[in-house]
């Protein structure tokens, strides 16, 4: 049987065994499920390691590639699960273009492709079965509008993510909107890609604080981006000169704000993302409907209202979700019908 056969005959199993279990409301049919990482940062594996932890409890098979930050090696990846015959993939695609091609080889191979995440160029917008991702512009507006509210005129050092994924230009694109906005009449001085790693935050910051440009503000586009930022001004002995904040809503982070360190984040955490994407999975294999694309739930936290945050130790996420305290209920998300469009930052 072909793979494409093969794929259309699950489908129409899953179809049956979805009527024959609709009572439980759990798929019945085990799935071989290939989920192909960018890389090796933290908010990946996590993402990885809760779709995971969910979907062998459901009963499927997950095996993790590793595409190491490559875009060739994230089409082999692709390659080599459609050609292992796997049901299922689910992709967190490091760079947009590649992200679209592995789409259009999993299409022309019949294989239901899932991304989560990063989204495919727009040009790709329209292949994958499904997608769950941030909202990235509406993350950067946010922190935006909150840095110019409350520090006018101050000037901004941003620490960005992996250009060509289109993650960092979207966030970047709402900051401006958002600073913009507010009426801060804030400047952006610095802008340079920390890689989303520690050590990427650490140069970078170490270079902004060895330039000749005054800033007071600091934004890093994750917590471990920031990890590093806060080393740097504590190596250089600035700790507690600038105003700090981030994106992602890591448990350190809230540490941080607790301690006065940092003063905000949005948060959008990789295990209810991961959570959206699996019930988006469960729900195709039983041949029930499903939002194509929805955004992350990512608010922004403060201080004042660390007690709402949503986990991302997988254990706590769990207990949360059984106890039924957080809002992952993915039929219950807004569907969204189109993409933003952004241009690659060198």
């Amino acid at each position: 049987m072909t793979i494409k056969s093969k794929t259309n005959a699950l489908k129409m199993g899953a179809i049956t065994a979805a009527i024959l279990s609709a009572a439980s409301g759990h798929a019945v049919l085990a799935e071989d499920i290939g989920f192909v990482l960018a890389g090796p940062d933290i908010y990946y594996r996590t993402e990885a390691d809760m779709f995971t932890v969910l979907a062998e409890a459901a009963g499927h098979d997950v095996t993790v590639a590793n595409s190491e930050y490559s875009p060739s090696k994230e089409l082999a990846n692709v390659e080599d699960f459609i050609a292992r015959g796997v049901d299922i993939i689910v992709l967190l695609s490091g760079n947009a273009e590649s992200g679209t091609q592995a789409a259009e080889r999993a299409a022309e191979a019949g294989i239901p492709i899932f991304f989560v995440a990063a989204l495919p160029s727009p040009a790709g917008y329209d292949i994958p079965t499904g997608m769950v991702s941030g909202d990235w512009i509406g993350m950067g507006h946010t922190i935006g509008t909150q840095i110019g509210a409350a520090h006018p005129g101050e000037n901004i050092a941003l620490i960005e993510g992996v250009y060509g994924q289109g993650i960092a230009e979207m966030i970047h694109q709402g900051f401006e909107e958002g600073v913009a906005e507010s009426g801060g009449d804030n400047t952006i001085v610095l802008e340079s890609s920390g890689g989303w790693s520690r050590n990427g935050g650490l140069e970078v910051t170490q270079d902004y604080l060895a330039s000749d440009q005054e800033f007071s503000v600091i934004y890093a586009m994750n917590e471990e981006m920031m990890a590093g930022a806060i080393q740097a001004l504590d190596e250089a002995g600035r700790s507690g000169e600038m105003s700090l904040y981030s994106s992602n809503g890591k448990e350190i982070g809230w540490e941080w704000m607790e301690e006065g360190i940092m003063l905000g984040t949005v948060a959008n955490p990789p295990t209810l993302e991961a959570d959206l994407v699996f019930q988006m999975v469960e729900r195709f294999i039983a041949g029930e409907e499903f939002p194509r694309h929805v955004y992350n739930v990512q608010p922004m936290l403060t201080a004042e209202n660390i007690d709402t945050a949503v986990p991302w130790d997988i254990d706590n996420y769990i207990a949360k979700r059984d106890a039924g305290e957080l809002d992952n209920d993915l039929m219950s998300q807004t569907e969204i019908t189109s993409m933003a469009t952004w241009s690659p930052s060198n």
